[in-house]
């Protein structure tokens, strides 16, 4: 039923990072180094003890280094995807059951215990695991110099189980029940795995990440035969796989760096008109849709509109001619999206040509409104 969960809940995910916009997307590529703690896998056997129960085994392997290696897509800042490759390898420590059943556990193999060697030590072997994996993954702060992820994570997990060990609690020795009987062990198993995952990262570049992780992992139940001495054949072992590991590792971003943010500075445009008219003409109206776009785009702190006219006609007539032409703009820009309380509207008449000409001249550089856009 967990499986179920955590495998839906990975789809689910995947789905979701499909569909963000691509943003700082692109491939990268991960190797981690560190340390995990496998759990005992409590086991059951296919074959009954002599006591007529199954034997049910605790086999604990040592703490021991852990390594990964990772391909993967960042979809957006927030979402990415990957497959991982682990191995975790470790020493078998011990083998045992509950209470006194006979045989208890196993013993180191070949050794013939006496009151003067009473101890029954370990047996020699070991269980590794070889993973592959698919993550999904979140982070929280991608833009900050420190970046908490979390992710979940399903696939395969490879059992590796070598074990050789001499049965404890034999009994009595006799013509069928020799001093010495091992158990031995060579056989790997396949499984299905999943793990929740959880760390941070730490940008060094623009291209180079040190990411902190922590992995629990566990899945189905794995299954592995072993081969027993006489009576005392138990046949094959089953039980479930879990770890813990942190690891440090370097991610390298394969993608080109996203580009530098456009840079806004001051910049003026100009609207021209025709003759004694203040209506915005197609283009005007493209000149104004420009204008519009680059305040929004910079977050303009003050537009200033100024209104003008050529020197024909009046000073009195120009003046409210060159209001009309201001206004006409200012509202434009205010129709496509630029904050009225960012905006300021002036008008000069005749009284600052942008080209110099005597009184009563119909220029048409002179028949304008100037958008001065600042940040």
């Amino acid at each position: 039923m967990k499986l179920n969960l955590l495998a839906g809940a990975a789809l689910a995910a995947v789905f979701a990072a499909s569909g963000v916009s691509a943003q700082e997307t692109g491939w990268y590529g991960a190797v981690d180094l560190g340390y995990h703690w496998p759990q005992a896998i409590k086991s059951e056997s296919e074959v009954n003890a002599p006591d007529g129960d199954h034997y049910h085994w605790a086999w604990k392997s040592k703490d021991d280094w852990a390594g990964f290696v990772r391909l993967g897509y960042q979809f957006d800042p927030h979402w990415r995807a990957e497959v991982e490759g682990g191995y975790r390898p470790g020493d078998l420590k011990a083998v045992h059951g509950p209470g006194v059943r006979t045989p208890v556990g196993l013993c180191t193999p070949g050794v013939t215990r006496t009151a003067a060697s009473a101890v029954c030590g370990a047996p020699d072997g070991s269980i590794e695991s070889w993973t592959l994996m698919a993550n999904v993954l979140y982070d929280f702060a991608p833009n900050s110099w420190i970046n908490p992820f979390v992710g979940v994570g399903v696939g395969i997990n490879r059992l590796d189980v070598k074990a050789l060990g001499q049965f404890s609690n034999v009994g009595a020795i006799s013509a069928t029940n020799a001093a010495i009987q091992n158990l031995s062990v060579d056989d790997n198993d396949m499984a299905v795995a999943y793990q929740a995952i959880a760390g941070a990262s730490i940008k060094a570049s623009d291209k180079l990440k040190i990411d902190f992780t922590y992995r629990y992992i566990s899945g189905a139940d794995h299954s592995w035969q072993t081969t027993g001495s006489g009576a005392l054949a138990p046949g094959a072992f089953t039980g479930e796989y879990k770890d813990q590991s942190l690891t440090v590792g370097l991610r390298y971003s394969f993608a080109s760096p996203p580009p530098p943010p456009p840079q806004y500075e001051a910049r003026e445009f100009i609207v021209y008109f025709p003759f004694d008219q203040s209506v915005l003409t197609a283009d005007a109206q493209s000149v104004v849709t420009e204008a519009a776009k680059y305040a929004n785009a910079g977050h303009a702190t003050k537009i200033v509109v100024v209104g003008h006219t050529d020197t024909s006609g009046s000073v009195k007539y120009n003046i409210k001619l060159s209001e009309r032409r201001a206004k006409a703009v200012a509202d434009a820009l205010v129709s496509q999206g630029v904050p009225q309380s960012v905006l300021g509207v002036d008008w000069k008449g005749k009284s600052q040509p942008a080209v110099a000409t005597g009184d009563g001249v119909k220029e048409p550089l002179n028949r304008r409104s100037t958008i001065s856009i600042n940040f």
